[in-house]
């Protein structure tokens, strides 16, 4: 969860004047905007959450409201208030942002008096983020072919472009792998060809998407089939070839 304190807390007055911060997540994760006021002071208040700037009464599109005991109403499950409201914490969090999360939040506390209420508006910025790694698993092994497929992962709220696949020698390091690029981001299984029979190979994947690519998936390890007799093998070049399932 992303958290950034916006206010101090034991605050006891409040001048009525609007104050303002931002904060910058990534698509998927929580973020908690925080907003506070003195509850030993004031005793539990009514406070809301809306988007947009703090009108001069309660909250533009209000997304969550509470009444400083419990949450009366909310807009959608997504939104939680999770501090502890006895002690004045009604900081709002969001579930599993998206990138139409982005933009101005205002948080209202109703303190009883004319312009006493306590303002505070967050600007909040939702962005895309890497790929999630996928886990690769073999799907058939022969003499000279190995067919791997994976489940997509979250693509970090930016689509995928393509995979990378890279294969070595077991006893060699990853610098010396062959990497092949996979442009299709439909696909989810691949066979690699021309392989050498009864020798063992190593393999990883990695997903890309316009903010970079993601961490390497598992590494599988797999030894190819004997060859048959009267079979004359040739080393060749890595090919890529693939469908979607």
């Amino acid at each position: 969860m992303n958290e950034y304190s916006l206010l101090p807390t034991g605050l006891s007055a409040f001048s009525g004047c609007v104050s303002t911060d931002g904060i910058i997540t990534t698509v998927g994760s929580d973020v908690t905007l925080i907003c506070n006021y003195d509850a030993q002071y004031y005793g539990r208040l009514s406070s809301c959450w809306g988007r947009g700037d703090i009108p001069n009464s309660g909250c533009a599109n209000e997304v969550i409201k509470s009444d400083g005991t419990a949450v009366t109403s909310r807009l959608s499950e997504r939104y939680l208030l999770l501090g502890n409201l006895g002690e004045g914490d009604v900081s709002l969090t969001i579930r599993q942002v998206e990138e139409g999360d982005s933009g101005k939040y205002g948080c209202r506390v109703e303190i009883p008096g004319w312009f006493n209420d306590h303002k505070h508006e967050v600007t909040l910025t939702v962005v895309a983020a890497r790929p999630n790694p996928v886990r690769v698993e073999t799907r058939e092994v022969k003499e000279r072919t190995i067919t791997v497929r994976w489940t997509p992962a979250f693509d970090g709220g930016s689509p995928i472009t393509s995979y990378k696949i890279d294969l070595k020698n077991k006893q060699a390091s990853w610098d010396t792998a062959v990497r092949t690029v996979v442009s299709n981001p439909e696909l989810t299984q691949v066979t690699l060809v021309d392989l050498r029979p009864a020798k063992t190979y190593n393999l990883r994947v990695f997903v890309v998407n316009s903010v970079g690519m993601s961490e390497a998936s598992n590494v599988l390890t797999v030894t190819t089939k004997e060859a048959g007799r009267g079979n004359n093998y040739n080393y060749c070049i890595l090919v890529l070839v693939g469908w979607p399932l």
